[in-house]
């Protein structure tokens, strides 16, 4: 049925109401005039005056109620969105927090999987182990090729598919790490297969091959489920957004959390029975039940295995052992298991192909309609021509007086076009006013004209110093140019550029004069109405509400980032510092937002270069001059702010998020730490100060976690019960070599059989503090487990391993004039309070730049080895415990820890 369009009789608003801005106009007018303006009929001219304003309110109005996606529509017809939102599939998605979220990422990222679990290491803190389920369609142990570039000697290495999957994986999980969290190396979940035994009746007229890959394709997924992805639109009928949004960004679908089920460690007989008989084409299913000579009709497995029930190769089997039934005839045997199997694997191949390609990750955005809102019509040209204020203005043979009378007149009416043309350029640059991004114009419609007659030299030799260019207006205006008619001699010093070099008719001097005038941005008339409208104190204040409103918007408390803020120094204007900190942090709030907990990935992080540190305390002359030079000049750019260039500089990437975490980058931002460096830096040569600026966001930020996870350790183990009998391991063992041990510990093994895999050495009682020991969960077992750092050894238990976070700046802040380390240490304090996660603690330290050169090769020399060697490709370089050892005896002696 159509819809019928009619007018209907109701009340407009008073923004598109002539008669009531009229009425209200003409009793302003009797309140406030004394009685000396009596006539207010149509006749009188001011009441014309009224009629003309009235109505260009009402145009005025009719713009404002455009729906905002029209305000924010381009010429092109595109929705002004960057810098203006964040869409639904980039600030409702977070990196993954969950184990459900890491599961989800890692299936997305790594396509031969189908499904892994998680699960943290009851014995030590924030530590997973993963095992994964690889494809059962993938040859695991086929060998794969392996070449290495830059190292001849390992060409032609071979993997095992199996060892690139979980090479991959484990790479893909390191790259969305957290703070604090460490994942052991990922395994595959062994397999403990199980034959089915029963009868099964197809219906007649359906393909036995494609229901017995449906069966063992539902009874797997049975056990641990696929991890099936879906795009936005497939989800949205069962599913609200924020919910399908409820994770980490994917890419190739979306997965739902009902699809997130738990490994089922064990399967009875009558759960595969419903799981068969829900199959299209089943008729019937009956005694099922597992085993080989005797019938059992439950099976189990442990955490690191799956259950496999190889349904198809069990209607193939010689003894019969399922048997499958059409019209009441056996057919087991004509059944291939080879066929059926390589049909499987194309139709799951051709379905996954098929999901990838039409998936649709994210609602399409509205679409709106362009709307020219700035330009203006003048009110003059819409007086009768009798007043002579429109295009045709006066006659040729006007006297003096009634030009005057007339240019009297249209100055009086340009106020009014003024205030309106403003007016309408102010909601023409509602993406600006609310935009992340500190706007560098009042004039964007002049400015546009300005630059679009300049020529490709004019524009590399300006002849004016920033054209129209301010900091962060609020308000918005235009020229009046060509909108009102013979407005030139009402502007002051229209006849300026009335002069040349030679003789020209007065008619094109006139019109060179006047072209001259409106290109120059810097005229009387500009320059007035920048000055009238841009009020930076006003501009300013305004600017922070606006800013503490789209912060709100986003969650952020404006509150708590003025605290964070407050300090710290951009310009020396504490109120234009808010803005520029606060611009920033909303333009770079989506990534800052979605890696909130994330660390830094250790495996491909850009490496660390420490040449010019280890040989000397200062940078070379030529290149020290080079960069006081640079950093002289600051942020300015023709005494205004360069709020583009600021911009630029600390605009975060996801890159950034590889080689720092977001703790770091948020911390840089909000405290502005490029700044204090700077000030440093034009003072005094100091290589420490600028490697930290450069390579590490101005300080070093060290996860103990990853230490611990980095050193190797000496152990000694004693069973508990008897307690006089204490082994020493011949060997140190690496973090992942010692959670093995163990394991092995927990399974009750013997020293006999312990024997056999490391090598035992007997120790004195007297050698060991039994104090130190400490019990191995679920065994009869105890283990002093230490660092040794050459004249003393660290537990694994001490304070310093507590996951922690150490946060090591220069001392040299505390001597910057602009500096107070007070109120720093109480700010980071506020900062890292409602940044990390409950589970991480912090120490900041202040070093100074006897030990800070020392700390700084040590850490970049750890930091390098923790590193995958792309060379040879080892997980990490061959230093790494040794690099380890030397960095935890710095932090420990920086930390006061007491020696073992």
């Amino acid at each position: 049925m159509e819809a019928l369009n009619c007018i209907e009789n109701t009340r407009l608003p008073i923004e598109l109401n002539f008669e009531e801005l009229k009425a209200l106009g003409l009793a302003y007018i009797q309140k406030n005039n004394n009685n000396t303006w009596t006539n207010l009929n149509p006749s009188d001219p001011g009441v014309t005056i009224l009629d003309q304003l009235c109505f260009a309110l009402t145009e005025l109005g009719y713009c404002t109620n455009f729906s905002i996606k029209d305000i924010l529509t381009d010429k092109n017809g595109e929705l002004i969105v960057k810098n203006q939102f964040y869409l639904p599939e980039n600030i409702l998605t977070t990196s993954p927090v969950t184990i459900n979220d890491f599961r989800k990422y890692v299936v997305d990222q790594v396509k031969e999987l189908v499904n892994l679990q998680i699960s943290p290491l009851q014995s030590q803190h924030n530590v997973y182990k993963v095992e994964v389920l690889i494809n059962r369609r993938i040859d695991k142990n086929k060998q794969v090729e392996i070449l290495f570039p830059n190292n001849e000697e390992k060409e032609g290495t071979k993997k095992s598919q199996e060892a690139i999957i979980l090479e991959h994986t484990f790479f893909v999980l390191n790259s969305c790490r957290n703070l604090g969290e460490l994942f052991l190396y990922p395994t595959s979940l062994s397999t403990k297969k199980h034959q089915v035994y029963g009868e099964l009746e197809i219906e007649n007229g359906h393909d036995v091959n494609s229901i017995l890959i449906e069966i063992e394709t539902a009874i797997n997924n049975y056990v641990f489920p696929k991890l099936i992805q879906a795009g936005y639109n497939e989800l949205k009928e069962e599913e609200t957004t924020n919910t399908i949004f409820n994770g980490p960004k994917l890419t190739n679908g979306w997965i739902a959390e009902s699809n997130m089920l738990p490994k089922k460690n064990r399967v009875q007989a009558y759960e595969l029975t419903k799981v068969i008989q829900s199959i299209k084409g089943v008729l019937s299913i009956s005694n099922v039940s597992f085993g080989g000579t005797e019938t059992m009709y439950e099976v189990c497995s442990s955490e690191d295995e799956i259950l496999v029930f190889g349904f198809i190769d069990s209607s193939e089997n010689k003894s019969n052992s399922l048997q499958v039934f059409t019209k009441g005839k056996d057919i087991s045997a004509s059944i291939k298991a080879s066929v059926v199997k390589e049909l499987s694997g194309l139709d799951d191949a051709n379905s996954q192909i098929s999901k990838v390609s039409t998936v649709k990750m994210a609602p399409a955005l509205p679409k709106g309609t362009y709307r020219d809102i700035n330009s203006y019509y003048s009110i003059q040209n819409t007086f009768p021509s009798i007043y002579t204020v429109g295009n045709e203005g006066v006659s040729a043979n006007a006297t003096a007086f009634q030009i005057a009378q007339s240019r009297q007149l249209k100055g009086y009416l340009t106020l009014f076009d003024q205030v309106l043309t403003n007016q309408f350029m102010q909601l023409a640059s509602i993406n600006k006013l609310f935009s992340f991004e500190n706007a560098v114009t009042g004039a964007p419609a002049d400015e546009e004209q300005f630059y679009s007659v300049q020529t490709a030299f004019e524009n590399e030799h300006p002849e004016y110093p920033s054209p129209f260019v301010c900091f962060s207006p609020t308000y918005y205006y235009q020229s009046l140019y060509k909108e009102v008619p013979h407005i030139r001699p009402l502007l002051r010093n229209f006849k300026k550029h009335e002069f040349g070099y030679e003789i020209q008719p007065i008619t094109q001097t006139v019109n060179n004069s006047w072209e001259k005038y409106q290109n120059d941005p810097y005229n009387s008339y500009m320059w007035g109405l920048m000055s009238f409208m841009e009020d930076e104190e006003v501009n300013l204040e305004r600017r922070n509400k606006i800013l503490n409103h789209l912060l709100a918007r986003h969650g952020e408390s404006p509150i708590l980032i003025d605290t964070i803020i407050e300090g710290t120094v951009y310009s020396g204007n504490s109120q234009k510092d808010k803005v520029i900190i606060k611009s920033l942090y909303l333009q770079n709030l989506g990534l800052l937002s979605y890696y909130r907990t994330k660390a830094y990935n250790f495996i491909g992080a850009s490496p660390l270069t420490i040449n010019y540190i280890e040989h000397s305390y200062e940078l070379p002359e030529k290149e020290y001059k080079e960069l006081q030079k640079k950093l002289i000049q600051g942020n300015q750019k023709n005494f205004i702010f360069d709020t583009l260039n600021v911009e630029k500089e600390q605009k975060i990437t996801q890159i950034d998020f590889t080689d720092f975490s977001a703790i770091e980058l948020k911390l840089n931002l909000l405290f502005a730490l490029n700044i204090y460096y700077q000030d440093y830096l034009i003072n005094y040569n100091d290589a420490y100060a600028y490697w930290l600026i450069t390579q590490r966001k101005g300080f070093l930020c060290i996860e103990t976690n990853l230490l611990k996870e980095s050193a190797d350790y000496e152990i000694i183990i004693t069973e508990d019960f008897t307690g006089e009998l204490y082994w020493k391991l011949g060997q140190k063992l690496t973090y992942n070599e010692l959670l093995k041990l163990e394991l092995l510990l927990k399974k009750q093994i013997g020293f006999a059989e312990l024997k056999k895999i490391y090598p035992l050495v007997k120790v004195e009682k007297s050698y060991c503090k039994k104090s130190a020991f400490i019990n191995i969960e679920h065994s009869v077992y105890k283990w002093l487990v230490k660092i040794p750092l050459e004249e003393y050894s660290l537990p694994i238990t001490a304070s310093f391993f507590d996951n922690e976070l150490l946060l090591i700046f220069p001392e040299f802040f505390e001597g910057t004039s602009s500096f107070k380390i007070s109120d720093f240490k109480n700010r980071l304090s506020c900062f890292l309070e409602s940044e990390l996660p409950v589970q991480v603690t912090t120490k900041n330290f202040f070093v100074k730049n006897n030990l800070l050169k020392e700390l700084i090769v040590a850490y970049a020399k750890w930091y390098n080895n923790l590193r995958f060697n792309q060379e040879n490709g080892e997980l990490h370089g061959a230093d790494l415990t040794i690099s380890a050892r030397k960095l935890i005896k710095i932090l420990v002696k920086l930390n006061g820890l007491d020696r073992d």
